[in-house]
């Protein structure tokens, strides 16, 4: 590469930062930290429009810490030390100055929500509308803060419902997010009873809303370290953490898109699962089986979909191309407009992110799990609060009343009512010209659907055609049961007696 010039210009800054991390969402990797080192400085690097050769600029680049990306403007941001800024000159790139460096220089984060805030609205919520909420602490992390569900519904605790949920902040930095699961909370409870849609939405289904996975590394963000990005933990009288959202089991540190080095900003953890924010999330999915779910990420104005490994295959791709499509028509950019978003996997619009919460809950629990990636380059992480808070979390509307739409439209539903004690689970084959294919998952040899008891309520979304849903217990196959989902209808096959 040395030399070699580039279909890419970059800007940079002069202007030292001591406190930048990489990777916004569920995208990107990188090999050092940025907050170990000092003068760091931003730069932005235009990528080509051509997929091909974009993954080609971005893998040069993924040795650097990168913030975000703007396909649309062909751009993407980096941070890196002034030695990494000669290694990026020698490779042929061009620098100039990036918008992100004046962000890093604010001297306080107000008035974005703090993690005790946000647990002190959750209460306020609660104890305002009693009948329609259910809040529940579903862990604790490292340094001992509640990890909060709040549950919607006219009857909360009424699991043979379909249940959607939407959970925010995985990463620390990322404090748009929390304010758009917030403010659906605020958008639920206040239409309940007055706008019908929303009344329907919480007289048949339930939603579960998580404002902020990760509170530890959010703590610091207020504290004045404003890009941090992982949880927190002391390790050596240090302060380290872990990517959640590189240390879920599924495809744990599969296909180099996280890092083993525990300063990297994208550290997967000592092992898959090891952090009590992921242990919790896993927790919550497993009791709750969630339909549908939406992890908000910041920045880049994107929809992705699993998988974040390139050689895993989506088996419902079409049904989370249709959905995201519907989502993207939605959803309004920074810009005012609609159907601009980006919608595919991590690897089609990036590169390669393993470990990651949308493919866990895919793949184990066949959650219809999508991550949105909220705001464009210009606001970053913490855009002005004044300016961006209400206008954005308004323009993310769209997408999750999209989402609650299509997921509870048409699909199909039933109540598993068995003799037997045991673990209860379920596949789905799409059936066509006889032939069965698997709609679920992704791996054959694993079954995504469990009840946590011998009886349990089955709800999923599907497009319209000719399925089988086949029953085990335990490892044994116990059921078949074929039937037709047509437009706009939910099949009820009642009570299925195993």
């Amino acid at each position: 590469m040395r030399g070699k010039p580039k279909s890419a210009w970059l800007q940079f800054s002069r202007t030292s930062v001591a406190l930048l991390s990489c990777a916004s969402g569920m995208l990107f990797i990188t090999t050092q930290s940025a907050l170990s080192e000092p003068n760091k400085q931003i730069v932005s690097v235009r990528i080509s429009n051509d997929p091909v050769r974009r993954m080609e600029d971005l893998k040069d680049l993924s040795q650097f810490d990168i913030l975000g990306v703007s396909l649309r403007e062909g751009l993407a941001e980096i941070a890196l030390s002034s030695s990494a800024l000669s290694q990026l000159k020698d490779m042929g790139f061009q620098i100039e100055f990036s918008p992100l460096n004046a962000q890093l220089q604010r001297e306080t984060l107000e008035p974005y929500l703090t993690p005790s805030e946000v647990l002190d609205s959750l209460s306020s919520l609660s104890q305002a509308y009693p009948a329609l909420t259910e809040l529940k602490t579903i862990g604790q992390t490292r340094r001992k803060r509640a990890i909060q569900a709040l549950v919607i519904s006219s009857e909360p605790s009424n699991q043979n419902r379909p249940t959607i949920l939407f959970n925010a902040m995985h990463h620390a930095r990322e404090v748009m997010t929390t304010e758009v699961v917030m403010h659906m909370a605020q958008v639920l409870l206040k239409g309940y009873g007055v706008d019908p849609e929303i009344t329907h939405w919480l007289d048949t289904a339930r939603i579960i809303l998580v404002p902020q996975v990760n509170p530890d590394g959010n703590q610091l963000v207020h504290e004045g370290q404003a890009m941090w990005r992982k949880n927190a933990w002391e390790s050596e009288g240090r302060t380290f953490g872990v990517d959640i959202n590189r240390n879920y089991p599924t495809l744990w540190g599969a296909c180099n898109g996280s890092s083993t080095n525990k300063s990297s900003d994208s550290f997967r953890g000592p092992e898959a699962s090891s952090e009590p924010e992921t242990k919790a999330m896993i927790a919550l999915i497993q009791s709750e089986r969630p339909v549908a779910n939406i992890s908000y990420h910041s920045f880049s104005e994107m929809i992705l979909y699993p998988y974040g490994c390139r050689k895993e295959a989506n088996p419902s791709l079409e049904l989370f191309k249709s959905i995201g499509a519907d989502m993207k028509a939605n959803v309004i950019d920074d810009s005012g407009k609609t159907n601009t978003y980006s919608l595919g996997t991590p690897p089609e619009l990036l590169y390669e992110a393993d470990g990651t919460d949308a493919d866990w809950q895919f793949r184990e629990a066949g959650v219809l799990a999508f991550a949105m990636e909220v705001n464009g380059r210009l606001q970053g992480f913490q855009p002005s609060h004044k300016r961006w808070r209400d206008i954005t979390v308004v323009r993310q509307e769209g997408a999750w009343k999209t989402l609650i739409r299509r997921t509870l439209e048409q699909g199909v539903q039933g109540q598993i009512l068995s003799r037997q004690l045991g673990e209860v689970s379920y596949r789905i084959a799409k059936v066509l010209n006889g032939e069965r294919e698997d709609f679920t998952g992704g791996d054959k040899s694993v079954k995504p659907f469990r009840t946590r008891s011998a009886d349990g309520f089955v709800f999923n979304t599907l497009l319209p055609g000719e399925y089988q849903l086949s029953f085990s217990l335990g490892d044994t196959p116990t059921k078949t049961v074929n039937f037709t989902v047509k437009q706009g209808e939910v099949t009820d096959l009642g009570d299925i007696r195993l």
